[in-house]
């Protein structure tokens, strides 16, 4: 109620102040309907006058930076004078007001001010010039005064003002006495640092392409801006190169690499650094470089954007790998490759073939293109669209048994020429000939080989077959992360299981299949995942209860429940692990944690990523619980921390705590004991550096406050 009442009251102080303007009787004023109108005086900008609880205008001034500024050079302010009242506002006077400091030598005059021919000659025969309101068209008055002071510097010590006086007849509401005065006053010279490109955008770069682009630094002001550090964080493809020496994308970059040569640059004069970037796959790359100085404008440094392969042709090709398996001797098999072309711009392919390397049991129809792909002749694929090539292969015997009692396979690889980020993409293609023939396994995802945590993967192994018959059983297992407890849903023999992948790192997973024969596959199928954190800050807490049998098991109370803590230096509760500061947390809202899972810290814009998130709350056990944050705010440092809110009987826990800043492993510490209602106050995260530190109490050790009871 607090900002209600507040505006309530100034309404009411602004009612009171117009009815004490409004005299009793006319007094000589326009008179409409029975309500007495004012001319009232407005600014473009409206900065530059501040306004009194009667909406007198006061303060008014304006500052020319000097430090923008070179000797000889000039800058100028635009003032638009408008009429926001009811009747005319009638000008009689604009003046400025300077005299030049004794001993300065001046050509023309530092201040000069320059009005509109018709506004002057007015004024030079004595008479005024009016200005209708804005609210009512008028072909007899002028709708605004446009006026203009030009301030030229000269290279001496002497201090500078002046003042513009502006005469309104006493009819204008809003001027005291009829007469307003705005002080135009000088700032003191300083460095002012431009950057071009402010966004550098590398366009599409194919895979072993490492080009760079400059960045030019310019000093614009009127002192030596010197530049004595830098950082750079997100995509690992990009290094910056200083005088020679390449900085590498890394925790020492994102922390900010300070020069032992600080640059200097003279006033109008420029320097650039490189930026390069050799990307590593064919995703959307982003980076931010920023660049400190003694800018005094700039305290936290000036920002140019990093792009690389936002735009330009995308390949994919489906399957990943050819796969025949068991096919008989002298017997040809078909399989169709779908090359289709994702990106934003047509897929251009210039051939199609089996690597010299390759099984000459393979071989490649392309007759479904329409013609043979070349480099003069390609074939165009249009964006969204896709085309098919035949891969066949023709065993000419039984392939041999090795010693590890398996047959060894035939194996080839066919390159697609294309304009693509991967201008030769390979296709990997086995099979082998067999008189008895074995089911083949085959896995597919519909989420792809590269997630974020937390995505549900919906796996399929329906496509694996067998030469008779059909596929009577399935069986899935997993090689994942440490610290992961995930499990198929809803079982390791279902077809097309689920499984959702909590931890950041590499998931293998692996399938068998038997036919209607009770014959398992020849080799079990194979298929990795990578889970990389997409968010600049993402933050995982597991934990393993060692009284806990089963922390695969779902539900109340079925395991212990650790809670992973995120918040804002905005957060403060009570004093209960007694270091004499507010302790921040189960603040509401700036504790991110399980009863506040989706705070409001940023911009009230709903589209715009700058809120914590708690994406993963686990109450039985194991974990992991994950935080995430993709915009966070300069200048601020976060603190993490971890409280056990119930044991449910299981006892003690171990618990590891990772941080990954764009996606890199920045901070880890593992197997931390805690006991129930134990609050560890683990590490801070300081921003835009990404730096992480533990927090340990005063012997050193992890601060850890015991019996840390909860307002929940």
């Amino acid at each position: 109620m607090k900002n209600a009442f507040s505006i309530l009251s100034s309404t009411v102080a602004l009612v009171a102040a117009a009815l004490l303007l409004i005299p009793a009787c006319g007094g000589g004023s326009d008179e409409e309907g029975g309500a007495t109108t004012y001319s009232e005086l407005e600014f473009d900008p409206g900065t530059i006058c501040q306004k009194k609880t009667d909406d007198t205008l006061t303060a008014c001034k304006y500052t020319f930076n000097k430090g923008q500024i070179l000797p000889g050079g000039s800058s100028i302010f635009d003032l638009k004078m408008l009429n926001s009242g009811q009747r005319d506002l009638e000008v009689q006077g604009i003046e400025l007001e300077y005299t030049a400091p004794a001993g300065a030598t001046e050509e023309v005059p530092a201040f000069a001010l320059t009005l509109p021919g018709p506004v002057q000659a007015a004024f030079d025969g004595n008479q005024s010039f009016m200005v209708a309101p804005v609210s009512a068209a008028s072909t007899d008055y002028a709708k605004a005064i446009q006026l203009r002071v030009t301030f030229t510097r000269y290279d001496d010590q002497f201090n500078r003002s002046a003042k513009l006086r502006i005469f309104v007849h006493s009819k204008a509401i809003n001027v005291k006495d009829g007469e307003l005065v705005v002080d135009l006053r000088l700032a003191e010279g300083a460095p002012e640092m431009k950057v071009s490109p402010e966004i550098l955008d590398f366009g599409q770069v194919i895979i072993g392409q490492s080009p760079s682009k400059n960045v030019t630094m310019l000093n614009v002001g009127s002192t030596a801006l010197v530049v004595h550090k830098f950082s750079l964080t997100g995509n690992p493809g990009f290094t910056v190169i200083v005088t020679g020496q390449e900085y590498p994308m890394s925790t020492e970059t994102q922390n900010g690499i300070t020069l032992e040569s600080p640059i200097e640059l003279a006033p109008a004069s420029t320097f650039f650094i490189k930026v390069k970037f050799a990307p590593s796959d064919d995703q959307k790359a982003d980076g931010v470089l920023t660049i400190f100085s003694n800018d005094p404008s700039k305290p936290n440094g000036t920002e140019v954007l990093l792009k690389g392969n936002q735009t330009g042709p995308c390949i994919s090709v489906n399957p990943a790998k050819v796969t025949f398996g068991a096919k008989y001797p002298a017997e040809m098999a078909t399989a169709p490759l779908e090359i289709t072309s994702c990106g934003d711009a047509p897929l251009e392919i210039y051939g199609v073939a089996f690597t010299a390397e390759s099984s000459a049991d393979f071989g490649i129809d392309t007759s479904t293109l329409g013609h043979d792909p070349m480099d003069e002749d390609p074939v165009i694929v249009a964006v969204g669209a896709k085309v098919i090539v035949n891969v066949q292969f023709t065993p000419d015997v039984a392939n041999p048994v090795g010693e590890d009692g398996f047959p060894i396979q035939d194996l080839g690889t066919i390159i697609i020429k294309n304009n693509s980020f991967y201008p030769e993409k390979p296709v990997d293609v086995s099979g082998f000939g067999s008189n008895d023939i074995c089911p083949t396994a085959i896995i597919e995802c519909d989420q792809g080989s590269e997630v974020i945590p937390q995505t549900v993967l919906k796996l399929h192994g329906e496509n694996s077959f067998a030469e008779v018959g059909t596929i009577s059983k399935y069986f899935w297992e997993v090689d994942q992360p440490g610290g992961s407890m995930s499990v198929f849903m809803p079982n390791d023999a279902f077809p097309s299981p689920e499984f959702e992948v909590n931890v950041a790192g590499k998931y293998t997973f692996h399938l068998t299949v038997w036919d209607e024969k009770a014959n398992d596959s020849c080799f079990r199928a194979d298929y990795e995942v990578t889970v990389i954190p997409d968010e600049a800050i993402h933050i995982e807490l597991l934990w393993v209860t060692p009284g806990d049998e089963d922390e695969t098991d779902e539900g109340d109370g079925a395991g212990s429940d650790l809670d992973l803590h995120f918040t804002h230096p905005f957060a403060g509760m009570q004093d209960i692990d007694l270091d004499g500061k507010p302790d921040p947390w189960f603040d509401q809202p700036f504790d991110c944690f399980w009863f506040n899972a989706h705070p409001m810290w940023g911009s009230f814009d709903p589209n715009v990523d700058d809120d914590p998130g708690l994406d993963r709350d686990d109450t039985d056990g194991a974990g992991p619980e994950n935080i995430n944050l993709n915009i966070p705010e300069n200048n601020t440092v976060y603190t993490v921390g971890v409280h056990y809110w119930n044991d449910h009987g299981y006892g003690l826990a171990k618990a590891t705590l990772r941080v990954y800043i764009y996606a890199q492993l920045v901070y880890e510490v593992s197997d931390v004991t805690l006991s129930e209602l134990d609050m560890w106050e683990a590490a801070t995260v300081a921003w835009p550096s990404g730096r992480v530190q533990t927090i340990v109490n005063g012997s050193g050790q992890y601060k850890i406050t015991p019996s840390y009871e909860s307002p929940f």
